[in-house]
């Protein structure tokens, strides 16, 4: 069994660290001293503890001392070890067992990529107040709030849930929608305008209803709904004068 000053010694992350920064060759007191938010006689208090583990040594060059790094002393831990790997390897049999017994879904995304003649903010606000969301697309009492849960009023859905999980003003809107689709808005300005992406993922093609819905999307977002986002952003860039 090892010797209870090598368990000692590997017991503290700085002590750890240390031996890992000596992996890639032999380092000064003060070299090593500079990796952590401690104070030089601490780290000297730290190798010495590995010192006597015999896990580290140090050599003189100059006024200086040189530490590197003596792992042998590390077997010892790993014949230790040795009894208790069944545990572990058996763990990972059962999980890489239960993952080739699980279905894999695969999924899709609606990807959409169009230019608007609309700065940015202008875009920004079509998406986010519900009295611009409804000119060109559906009704919903949308805000940019994280956490906010709102509904659209889809044509032949009905009231359909949806929640904001992620907001960076004017560049990014992420919310779920429907349950398991998720909606993500990326506003990039380009020259005059704004390059606007959307993915509409969550797709899942081992589903009939699902593949269908994926099928007749990407042209509706892409063909109409997208389009009447531009024109709505682009009268209000007209409107201020933008």
């Amino acid at each position: 069994m090892p010797d209870d000053d090598l368990f000692l010694a590997l017991a503290n992350p700085v002590r750890r660290r240390l031996l890992e920064i000596l992996t890639d060759g032999p380092r000064t007191a003060g070299d090593l001293a500079a990796s952590f938010a401690l104070s030089r006689p601490a780290v000297a208090e730290h190798l010495q503890i590995l010192r006597r583990a015999g896990l580290v040594e140090d050599q003189p060059a100059g006024r200086q001392r040189h530490y590197h790094l003596t792992a042998e002393p590390l077997a010892q831990v790993g014949d230790w070890l040795h009894p208790f790997e069944r545990f572990w390897r058996h763990r990972l049999r059962t999980l890489a067992d239960l993952l080739q017994e699980e279905p894999v879904t695969e999924t899709a995304t609606i990807a959409v990529d169009q230019f608007i003649a609309a700065a940015p903010s202008k875009i920004w606000r079509s998406l986010t107040e519900p009295e611009l969301l409804a000119r060109w697309w559906v009704p919903g009492d949308v805000a940019a709030v994280v956490g906010h849960r709102f509904h659209l009023q889809m044509p032949g859905w009905g009231a359909v849930a949806c929640e904001v999980v992620e907001v960076e003003p004017e560049r990014r809107l992420v919310y779920t929608f429907n349950g398991n689709w998720t909606l993500t808005w990326r506003l990039v300005p380009e020259g005059t305008g704004t390059r606007l992406f959307l993915d509409h993922s969550g797709f899942d093609l081992d589903d009939p209803r699902s593949r269908d819905a994926f099928a007749r999307m990407g042209p509706g977002w892409r063909d109409k709904i997208v389009p009447a986002l531009g024109r709505v952003a682009a009268d209000l860039a007209d409107e201020s004068g933008v």
